[in-house]
């Protein structure tokens, strides 16, 4: 009988010992669906960074990999895929059925992430399962279909399934990530426990008030043995990380990679922080707003100004090759390695400009070059191509020397004032000062009596000096000093290459920047602010259509270098601002444009002359007016009568009569109703472009003959039928110079 039934067990024994392997049974949560019907759910907590944690957390883990495994099909491949969206709600409907959790956006994205982890996770199962062998190698015959399983997997899907897996492309990821995974170099040790609960056990077991803790710290804890033993390196690590912790701030921890990242010398993945676990972001952790992704035209944008500096490098490479052709042309030294008089310099000693090629092309300081024969420095002989510099004045403090000096050991430019250093011949430009010789080929200037001025210093003083000589003007007015203007038949638009070069090395080298220039009261009768654009300086250096900025800031030099502290100048001489009264005003505002001229006439009590640069909206001409002689000068640089602009004229001539109505003047019955309008015969531009540049060099020569009647002929110093593009070019090297002067560009 026993052994009847011995038989019997044995015959019933399943041969496949696979079978006896498997000492659990599906996981369906029974016990869920049963509370559920008694209307008992579970509530469930959450950590500061947003994970779940509590008693409660390891159970909905598990029911989530349940209802994945019932309404996900083990065929799909992307959880992003859009044909999934259907059975992610209904996982989340069931969800809500059994427990507590707020229906928001960000717990249904943590829930359904996790959902995604435990879709691979019954895929790998299966893949390990049946479609490998012991060795973790894919087996080559066709695995069976898992009978355990079928209610969730149909034969077509593991058909489908088996396929997929044996795919080589699928076989090539899988080996890289097994040989990845096979040997970590910092193996974690806490098994199913994840980061989020072992976070929950550390506060609960040291009773602390911390809410979280930093993630090198939860690292190195889930990298204990059960023996509580930490490995050295893991320990270095964590050393490591403290001591990054106490230099790096938050927010270059968050910006950049975190310390523990830094301390590994890994990369940091998108959307996690590493040693925090599932579901906590940067954003979670360091509770700043997500980053926005720029764009398309910010794209545009950014490539418009890439392919812009791309196109000024090309053009800067091509003037420095020119440069370096012209330099390779120079005399060679003697042979007493001792250099020649330079015929590119006045022999003797010279007031210059020091530039510098590297890394940009720019004006660094300025000083004296000493262009004798047989000169020494520190008594050695001078390098090829170099000649002898004392350095006056420093503009770049950061410009190292050419040639560092090995005497007083000196580097920077900066540290050389007063001193002599070796400079390239191709790099000096020379002022526009007469040059000096030394009294003997061995004296040079003593340091001890070398005058160091600085910048402003030079500036100011060239300035009164030039206002004065103005004022007490002799009668051949051509003699009249001109410290702006480089000396006719040797100039070089170095002001402009300077300016240029400045605005390339500043944020004016981007789009849309802006610099403020004050305008005092005096100026316009009111004190505002002048903006000059990156397109205004643009305008100047390509020779293009000036703006109202360009023609006030040109405005303000006048009054700084000419009308500043001689009473004479500025009391003869009053400006009217172009932004306020043009053409668009005049026939929008026409009352606010008459008030402000009435206003401006009004300030004064002696006679004098207002010039008022006009744009007609497409072209510049000026118009000096006498409001108590009640005359109108009209210059017009293409020829054009007055009776062109009727808006303007009625303007101007309304303004007249108001102005005498408000101070009361008496005037004959046959001038009460009539202005004098007089055309001057100014010098004519030949192109459509010129016209601002005249209307400034029209202000300069009113100004520089210092006289309130106009002749018909124009000035007798200045009188030519057309300015050449030199007289033109000079005007703009005095905006330049008065750009860098004033310190409205700087690196």
């Amino acid at each position: 009988m026993a052994s009847d039934q011995e038989n019997s067990q044995d015959a019933n024994a399943p041969d496949d010992t696979s079978e006896k392997e498997i000492t659990r049974g599906i996981t369906i949560m029974k016990s869920i669906i049963r509370d559920r019907d008694k209307a008992v759910t579970y509530n469930v907590n959450w950590n500061a960074d947003n994970q779940l944690i509590g008693s409660n957390a390891a159970k909905l883990a598990s029911y989530i990999g349940t209802l994945v495994r019932m309404h996900i099909p083990i065929t799909a491949t992307r959880w992003s895929n859009k044909e999934l969206g259907s059975a992610k709600d209904k996982i989340w409907t069931e969800i809500l059925r059994s427990f507590n959790i707020e229906d928001t956006t960000i717990r249904k994205k943590y829930i359904l992430q996790l959902a995604g982890k435990r879709h691979r996770g019954w895929r790998t199962f299966l893949t390990n399962k049946y479609l490998k062998d012991k060795e973790k190698f894919f087996v080559e015959y066709d695995p069976e279909y898992p009978v355990k399983y079928a209610i969730f997997i149909t034969e077509e899907e593991w058909v489908a399934f088996v396929a997929q897996r044996r795919d080589e492309n699928f076989k090539k990821v899988s080996a890289t990530n097994r040989e990845r995974a096979s040997n970590p170099t910092y193996a974690y040790k806490k098994g199913r426990l994840g980061y989020a609960r072992l976070e929950e056990k550390i506060l609960d077991e040291t009773k602390s008030d911390a809410t979280s803790l930093p993630p090198h710290v939860l690292w190195k804890e889930a990298r204990v043995g059960k023996d509580g033993t930490v490995r050295d390196d893991v320990q270095h690590i964590y050393d490591e990380c403290e001591t990054l912790s106490q230099s790096i701030s938050t927010a270059e921890d968050q910006e950049n990679r975190s310390v523990l990242s830094r301390a590994l010398n890994v990369p940091e993945y998108p959307g996690r922080v590493r040693g925090k676990g599932h579901g906590c972001t940067p954003t979670s952790l360091y509770k700043n707003p997500r980053r926005r992704n720029p764009s398309n035209q910010e794209v545009m944008e950014t490539l418009q100004a890439l392919q812009a500096q791309v196109l000024q490098l090309q053009k800067d490479n091509e003037r420095y090759r020119c440069m370096e052709k012209c330099s390779s042309q120079l005399k060679e030294t003697s042979e007493k390695a001792s250099i020649n008089c330079q015929n590119k310099f006045p022999e003797g000693i010279s007031s210059c400009q020091l530039y510098l090629s590297s890394p940009t092309y720019r004006l660094v300081g300025k000083g004296k070059v000493h262009n004798t024969s047989g000169d020494l420095l520190h008594h050695r002989p001078l390098p090829d191509g170099h000649l002898k510099v004392s350095v006056d004045v420093v503009l770049d403090k950061d410009a190292l020397l050419p040639i560092p000096d090995i005497v007083s050991e000196t580097t920077l430019l900066r540290d050389a004032i007063g001193s002599f250093v070796a400079w390239p011949l191709d790099l000096i430009f020379i002022d526009d000062e007469t040059p000096t010789k030394p009294a003997s080929k061995d004296k040079g200037i003593l340091r001890h009596n070398e005058s160091v001025a600085s910048q402003k210093e030079v500036f100011a003083q060239g300035s009164q000096q030039l206002s004065q000589k103005i004022g007490s003007r002799q009668k051949n007015k051509r003699d009249l000093p001109v410290k702006y203007l480089p000396k006719k038949g040797a100039f070089v638009p170095r002001y402009q290459i300077s300016l240029e070069t400045l605005v390339d090395s500043s944020d004016m080298a981007t789009a849309g920047a802006i610099r403020l220039l004050d305008m005092e009261e005096d100026i316009f009768g009111y004190s505002c602010t002048e903006t000059i654009g990156k397109e205004d300086l643009e305008h100047i250096f390509r020779h293009q259509e000036l703006g109202v900025g360009v023609i006030h800031t040109y405005i303000r030099f006048l009054y700084d270098n000419f009308m500043r502290g001689n009473d004479q100048l500025s009391n003869r001489f009053r400006f009217v601002s172009s932004s306020l009264v043009n053409k668009a005003l005049i026939c929008r505002e026409p009352d606010s444009c008459r008030e402000y001229l009435v206003k401006r006439f009004m300030a004064s009590s002696t006679n004098n002359l207002y010039l008022w640069p006009y744009n007609s909206g497409c072209h510049w001409l000026l118009l000096a007016i006498d409001p108590l002689k009640e005359v109108v000068y009209f210059l017009n640089s293409i020829d054009g009568e007055w009776t062109n602009y009727p808006d303007m004229k009625q303007l101007v001539d309304t303004s007249i009569k108001v102005f005498r109505s408000q101070r009361q003047a008496r005037v004959p019955r046959t001038k009460s109703s009539n202005i004098t309008w007089i055309k001057v015969q100014c010098p004519l531009q030949r192109n459509g472009i010129d016209c601002g540049y005249f209307v400034m060099r029209f202000m300069r020569e009113i100004i520089n003959m210092n006289q309130i009647e106009i002749p018909i002929t124009y000035f007798d110093e200045y009188k030519c039928a057309h300015y050449t593009r030199l007289q033109l070019e000079q005007i703009k090297e005095e905006l330049c110079q008065y750009f860098i002067e004033k310190r409205l560009i700087s690196i």
